[in-house]
């Protein structure tokens, strides 16, 4: 757990800034990171001194949530540098776009980790759509949040499948620890 929580303490010092930006601008990016990123502060805070205290569950929901964010917060970083020069603000115009092809990655990486049954052709032409309007700051479609749900439905061919990503987990961990949000959740993947 101490090499989980040195590793930790080195990650939330660097990216703890732009964490912030994205609270400050009211990001999707930020709703959408918010539960796993106050889930891991409160383990850590509650932890970090008593590290001999935590259990095996907690090591665990701290391994995945920090690979989770990393790898979030490294996708969303690749954006604003490479994509979008550095410029938060353009960047920003975009973060629900960026919001959903996080969203569709998690999906992928669900359907498959549960054999779950989708159009893969599908669901990569659905993600090439999105990374298009990202990478060639393309203008963003009024009605995307009904097009991507739509295409989501047509994609996945089980009709009872509910997709339970990493962010709904931490949701009820956090439940669990007593940690209020920000918001209501439920529109992690959009809300237009």
């Amino acid at each position: 757990m101490e090499k989980l929580f040195k590793e930790y303490s080195g990650w939330l010092s660097d990216n703890r800034d732009f964490y912030e930006h994205l609270k400050g601008h009211d990001s999707a990016l930020y709703f959408r990171l918010q539960p796993v990123y106050d889930v891991l502060y409160h383990l850590y805070e509650e932890y970090k001194t008593h590290m001999n205290d935590a259990t095996e569950d907690i090591e665990k929901i701290f391994q995945v949530g920090l690979e989770y964010l990393n790898m979030q917060f490294f996708t969303c970083l690749i954006y604003l540098n490479k994509t979008f020069e550095k410029n938060f603000h353009a960047f920003l115009e975009y973060d629900k776009v960026i919001n959903y092809s996080l969203f569709v990655e998690d999906l992928k990486y669900e359907l498959v980790e549960k054999s779950i049954k989708y159009d893969n052709q599908e669901l990569e032409k659905l993600s090439g759509f999105l990374d298009d309007i990202i990478e060639n700051k393309k203008p963003i479609p009024d009605n995307l949040n009904l097009y991507v749900d739509g295409k989501i439905h047509k994609i996945i061919e089980a009709d009872d499948y509910h997709f339970t990503g990493i962010i709904d987990i931490f949701v009820e961990i956090g439940d669990a620890l007593g940690i209020s949000f920000d918001e209501d959740l439920d529109y992690i993947i959009g809300d237009e």
